[in-house]
């Protein structure tokens, strides 16, 4: 999964370059800092991760079979 996160962060970082948002500087930090991209990785995997825990709690809180 790790290989279809990078290249989810080159095309992400590619359309805010390409939009104006973020400069060459930040593109560049983004796409080939190896730290930068790990973390950002992290970070993506971490959330994709914690999505069945909200939904266990949600399913908790309002009374559905878990």
């Amino acid at each position: 999964m790790s290989v279809w996160l990078r290249i989810a962060l080159y095309i992400v970082a590619g359309w805010l370059y390409g939009s104006g948002y973020i400069g060459e500087e930040v593109k560049d930090l983004i796409t080939t800092d190896p730290a930068m991209a790990a973390s950002i990785e992290a970070g993506i995997s971490a959330l994709i991760a914690s999505i069945p825990i909200a939904w266990w709690r949600l399913a908790k809180r309002l009374g559905w079979k878990t």
